[in-house]
């Protein structure tokens, strides 16, 4: 779970147990297991899934293709922070989402910081 959460603060991470323990209880089990801290990082990350945020085929294109670009530019850039998971399900603001695992570092190169920008407009730049 600590791979999970860079940067998490003792408060967010008692969030995420909660909600662990919320999410395993829906789901009528008497244990918590990982996928259910998987999917409570995920709201506590991205926010709650927006199920009335229906999309028009052609706007859900347009969003697979943004985080794919984020995905793919990533891929192939040397300094650019792993990637997690890639989503096109509508959360908290956003339409879609694309989840990294950066390091816990405070100080970052002018490459790293370079490779970022290119991370992030690579999803604009596929639409």
């Amino acid at each position: 779970m600590a791979a999970l959460t860079p940067g998490f603060t003792g408060a967010d991470i008692a969030n995420v147990c909660n909600e662990a323990a919320l999410i395993a209880a829906r789901d009528l089990n008497e244990t918590i297991q990982m996928n259910h801290f998987e999917q409570a990082i995920e709201r506590v990350v991205a926010g709650m899934e927006k199920k009335t945020n229906v999309l028009q085929p052609e706007e859900k294109r347009t969003v697979a293709y943004h985080e794919a670009g984020h995905a793919v530019a990533g891929w192939f850039l040397e300094h650019a922070d792993p990637l997690l998971k890639v989503s096109i399900i509508p959360r908290g603001k956003g339409l879609g989402y694309a989840q990294y695992l950066p390091k816990e570092q405070y100080l970052y190169t002018k490459e790293q910081l370079f490779d970022r920008m290119c991370m992030t407009l690579g999803g604009r730049v596929s639409e």
